[in-house]
This record gives C-alpha cells, sequence and structure tokens, in this order.
C-alpha cells in the first residue's frame, strides 16, 4: 500500500482533496436538527484573590457566595471549586429560566 502511495503521489494528493471537499460539502448539507442549538442558562462566578490557600478560598469565600446564589429562584446545581487564589462556581438553572430578561 505505502509503496503504491510513494509510485503514484498525485494520485493521493487528488484523493485526499476529494475527501476535504466531499466533507466540506457534507458539513454544509447537513440538517440544522443535527446540531440544535444548545443554549444552557449557567452563570460562573471567579473570585481571586492571590496568595490565599484553597482552605481559606473555600470558607472565606466560596461558602459565602454558595449561600447567597441558593437565594435566586430557579436553580437546579451548583458546582464550585476552590484552588489556590481562586473560587470558581458554576449555578446551573432549570431550562425553563430566561437569564437575559430582568425583572425591575
Amino acid at each position: 500500500m505505502s509503496g503504491f502511495a510513494i509510485r503514484n503521489p498525485y494520485l493521493i494528493l487528488v484523493l485526499c482533496f476529494f475527501v476535504m471537499i466531499l466533507g466540506a460539502v457534507s458539513t454544509a448539507d447537513m440538517p440544522v436538527d443535527m446540531f440544535p442549538p444548545v443554549d444552557l442558562p449557567v452563570v460562573a462566578v471567579a473570585t481571586f484573590y492571590s496568595g490565599m490557600p484553597p482552605q481559606q478560598i473555600e470558607t472565606n469565600i466560596t461558602y459565602h457566595l454558595e449561600r447567597q446564589f441558593t437565594l435566586a429562584s430557579g436553580i437546579d446545581h451548583m458546582e464550585s471549586r476552590s484552588l489556590p487564589g481562586a473560587s470558581l462556581i458554576k449555578v446551573y438553572f432549570r431550562g425553563s429560566i430566561d437569564l437575559h430578561s430582568r425583572d425591575e
């Protein structure tokens, strides 16, 4: 097989271009419902405090922010990580919640 490719480099090059063009055309003609729009209602909060160890980040920052976020309505679940110098919290809302509308 490799001997054939070495003897016919132009044929292999044309076949590679053919496969690339076929892939591009197939992707462009693919129905939209194959890739439905995904709009997950998620809010991510990152808080940075350089030099603070993860245990103190969790006790002093992450814990208090999580308690405040639980007051919001429509929360499905929360994920949080306390890293050296950073607190990362993701708040996942139920699918029916519209994060762009505001009650004023």
